[in-house]
């Protein structure tokens, strides 16, 4: 079913016999260059009380199906907005073609807005004008899609709602363009960060390969170091130092990510593993995985045993520890590592790790607050993962770090 919205107007003129000329004119080419080339199978007319004449001239010279909706006041743009939209959507599964042509330029522009609302298209009658109307037998119908505009409001919207971590919220809302000529691209730039934020660190670095280059919303050298920084992820052993440090430092940032997004629990769940990651750093460092395994020629594996016996496990001639942050700190401050000394006796670090365990994403029911667990925790751990960091702590931080993209000023 094809549909024709559209305004109506007065006619203009210094006299009355001027304006009622000029009537006609708009009326002979709404008919006869408007229906004639859209064909409407129904014709929704908005209409006040000064332009009733406009629409009775119209209804006289057709008999396809009109429905007719009076505005109040055509100079109260909301209102005409409002009014408009609410039509304008109980037809937006039809053939639907909006004329803003007459009216009021609230009416008009109202109009206009709204029908980038429901993505259709916008017709105006153009050519030679003589008092404001288009001299009849010069009249050229003009149809455009404003997909451009309406793709600008939705860019801005992707903007913010990537720029809250709002993934798969923007993703949708991209799906939506009609004329970004790198609407695949985008969805797929979009995707990568999403995927990155879910830890898929591999997949996500494949996709923003393919897309970045042709995203113009975004610092293109902070991705190329999000990229450097995933592909340095990738080439590394995944039992090395190097990979666990860098695995750690993208912890930390997924962590400052949902303290942004207020999602506390989930950010001291992924601070507390950061802390173990800590740990287990340590623990390689000196040659251990985790669980920990005590050969028979290790020659630490009495002194280990005799603190540690109650974790053990005895398993194919080997004892296995498997142990949590705690104790994995006391045993790495029985090997004599500094840092693992300083942060056993932390009290401050303690009770942090206390708190976690109180969290209802643990072993209670307590909300994390914002202030004093999530945030704290954060800013106090990062203190410790730059200490075992090491060199290009600062660098690999950003280079781990998302991306913004720009929204309109």
């Amino acid at each position: 079913m094809r549909v024709l919205v559209s305004t109506t107007g007065t006619g203009v003129g210094r006299t009355e016999e001027e304006r009622r000329e000029t009537l006609e004119l708009m009326v002979d080419g709404f008919i006869n260059e408007i229906v004639k080339t859209i064909k409407p199978d129904k014709i929704v007319l908005f209409y006040t009380k000064e332009t009733k004449e406009m629409v009775d001239l119209i209804k006289s010279k057709t008999d396809i199906d009109t429905k007719l909706v009076e505005i109040s006041n055509p100079d109260d743009f909301n209102l005409c907005f409002r009014t408009m939209l609410e039509v304008l959507k109980n037809y937006s599964e039809r053939d639907l073609f909006i004329n803003y042509t007459y009216g009021t330029k609230t009416m008009s522009s109202a109009m206009a807005s709204a029908a980038i609302f429901v993505n259709t298209r916008l017709i105006c009658i153009a050519g030679e004008r003589k008092g404001g109307i288009v001299r009849r037998g010069l009249e050229r119908i003009s149809i455009f899609e404003p997909y451009q505009f309406k793709d600008m409001v939705t860019i801005e919207k992707i903007a913010k709602l990537f720029n809250v971590y709002n993934f798969d919220a923007a993703i949708l809302e991209a799906q939506n363009l009609r004329a970004l000529d790198y609407k695949d691209e985008l969805i797929k730039f979009l995707k990568a960060y999403e995927l990155w934020d879910r830890f898929n660190h591999f997949k996500a670095f494949e996709m923003l390969k393919e897309s970045w280059k042709s995203v113009d919303l975004v610092d293109k050298n902070h991705v190329k170091s999000n990229i450097e920084f995933l592909g340095r992820l990738k080439s590394k052993e995944k039992a090395t130092v190097e990979y666990y440090k860098m695995k750690l430092l993208d912890l930390m940032e997924n962590a400052k990510r949902r303290i942004e997004t207020g999602l506390y629990d989930d950010a001291v769940a992924r601070l507390y593993r950061a802390t173990e990651v800590i740990a287990q750093i340590m623990l390689k460092e000196r040659g251990y995985d985790d669980p920990i395994v005590l050969s028979e020629d290790d020659s630490k594996r009495r002194e280990i045993l005799r603190k540690f016996e109650k974790f053990a496990e005895f398993k194919d001639g080997k004892i296995v520890l498997r142990l949590g942050v705690m104790s994995k700190l006391e045993l790495l401050s029985e090997l004599g590592i500094d840092l693992a000394i300083e942060m056993k006796n932390d009290e401050k670090l303690r009770d942090l790790l206390t708190k976690r365990n109180k969290s209802i994403l643990a072993h209670g029911f307590v909300a994390m607050a914002k202030g004093d667990n999530a945030e704290k925790f954060y800013r106090y751990l990062l203190g410790y993962v730059e200490k075992i960091y090491g060199k290009f702590f600062e660098k690999d931080l950003r280079a781990c770090r998302f991306p913004k993209l720009e929204v309109l000023k």
